[in-house]
């Protein structure tokens, strides 16, 4: 049964060009069981394509049958070759963290054949340290970055001994209970639908008339920098973790919530690499962040469920708690008015809100005119505990997310088992020296820790 996709998931579909592949990923690394055979791997990809049927979203491919995906719908493959879509490779010598990042830019960088089920997932051998990588990359119209981390999260196993089915086995949609299924959301009666669409397309608006100097408000107008150029295939990701209690530690000691914090270590590190390069705007940057808007309970078995925030990154502040303070602020205004709408409300404001992306991208105008915003930073919510692969255990998870004609740097960070786990995606030819970036993000927590209240007293 084909299952027709909604105007914003088709948006991804319609934003793809040569040099702006709409898909999002994930770099997993594992550490080897210490009593692991040589051929762990050989014998892990066995195991994973060791099955008959495959479940959704797994083996869903697009039918198209009218231009720009305007009757794009998913349908089962009937001819779906596992094969294909799992892969085994291997870093060359030594095996550094640098030689996988390098590999996974590459990965991420090449774009997914949509007349299969659009989706790739590479076991990497030949990581130093007793370890292995497992890149997994899927188009962004099948499942959003939040619900694809969750779905590999959700196929792992919670200890090193249990045994799980491999993870796009049909047995993990079979198993659900049906009582653990949420009801199809019913749509809203015509005239309702036609008022909270009227709704929100005014708030949408409203926020392009309205501009915050003072970060009460959701900045619409974004400087003019580096970030907001057209962009090439090449792509650079860089990568690396920080102890989550530490950066709440920082959160406590401001007052503000562990995502301000995340929000002020990126405005840091972004201020320190454009001063450097003599390229730090007057006004401040804006950032793009969306927030997961899937209803408790929801499968994450497919599509879109996201909107977004425009917060201020108050790169034009110095000082870095005053800095926070103003992200705060601005981060709390904006989550007051999306807490305000209602669903169908919501589901206007990110498709209007979403129309001038998908315009200039279509258009060829994105990366030559006016930006919206400047960059992309994401927060995902993650496990709490260890989980495993296989006997192996997860000892990070690091999201390699998308970028397009003018935002040509995206800053993704995942939660998982104590720590917060980065990821920089940007492209290769426009935002030099990208890996530079972890130690300026890593002196913007230093900065914070410092100019903490209780920092300053025991001073």
């Amino acid at each position: 049964m084909a299952r027709k996709l909604p105007l914003l998931d088709s948006g991804w579909l319609t934003m793809e060009t040569p040099e702006t592949a709409m898909h999002v990923g994930g770099l997993l690394l594992f550490k080897l069981p210490d009593d692991a055979p040589e051929d762990f791997l050989q014998n892990l990809l066995r195991d994973q394509l060791d099955l008959d049927r495959v479940g959704a979203p797994f083996n869903l491919k697009l039918r198209t049958r009218l231009p720009l995906q305007l009757d794009a719908a998913w349908v089962e493959d009937d001819r779906f070759d596992l094969e294909y879509h799992v892969r085994i490779t291997a870093l060359p010598r030594p095996g550094r963290v640098r030689e996988l990042l390098a590999l996974v830019s590459r990965l991420h960088q090449q774009r997914l054949d949509l007349c299969r089920p659009p989706w790739e997932c590479y076991l990497i051998e030949g990581l130093d340290g007793g370890r292995f990588g497992v890149y997994v990359k899927i188009h962004h119209s099948l499942v959003d970055g939040v619900a694809a981390m969750r779905l590999l999260q959700s196929r792992l196993s919670t200890g090193p001994d249990e045994k799980s089915p491999p993870i796009w086995s049909v047995q993990w949609n079979e198993g659900r209970a049906r009582s653990n299924t949420p009801a199809p959301r019913q749509s809203p009666a015509l005239s309702r639908a036609i008022r909270s669409y009227g709704s929100g397309a005014r708030q949408w608006l409203g926020g392009l008339r309205r501009r915050a100097d003072d970060g009460s408000g959701l900045p619409q107008k974004a400087p003019d920098t580096i970030f907001n150029t057209r962009v090439t295939p090449a792509r650079r990701f860089a990568a690396q973790s920080w102890d989550i209690a530490r950066v709440r530690a920082v959160a406590k000691a401001h007052g503000a919530t562990l995502n301000d914090v995340f929000l002020a270590m990126c405005s840091g590190c972004l201020r320190q690499y454009l001063i450097e390069r003599e390229a730090l705007p007057d006004e401040p940057l804006v950032s793009y962040v969306p927030v997961s808007v899937r209803a408790s309970g929801q499968r994450d078995d497919g599509g879109n469920a996201i909107s977004a925030v425009q917060v201020t990154l108050a790169t034009d502040i110095a000082e870095p708690s005053a800095r926070l303070a103003a992200i705060h602020g601005s981060m709390n205004h904006a989550k007051k008015k999306l807490a305000r709408m209602g669903r169908a409300e919501l589901d206007a404001y990110t498709t209007f809100s979403n129309l001038p992306l998908l315009i200039g991208q279509m258009t060829g105008l994105s990366g030559r005119m006016p930006a919206q915003f400047n960059l992309v930073i994401s927060n995902v919510p993650g496990p709490t505990k260890p989980l495993y692969f296989g006997g192996a255990e997860l000892l990070a998870t690091y999201p390699v997310s998308l970028i397009w004609h003018g935002y040509a740097l995206n800053i993704t960070v995942q939660s998982y088992n104590g720590h917060l786990d980065v990821g920089f995606i940007a492209c290769r030819d426009t935002v030099p020296h990208v890996q530079r970036m972890l130690g300026y993000l890593e002196d913007a927590l230093a900065e914070l820790e410092a100019a903490a209240p209780t920092a300053r007293r025991k001073a």
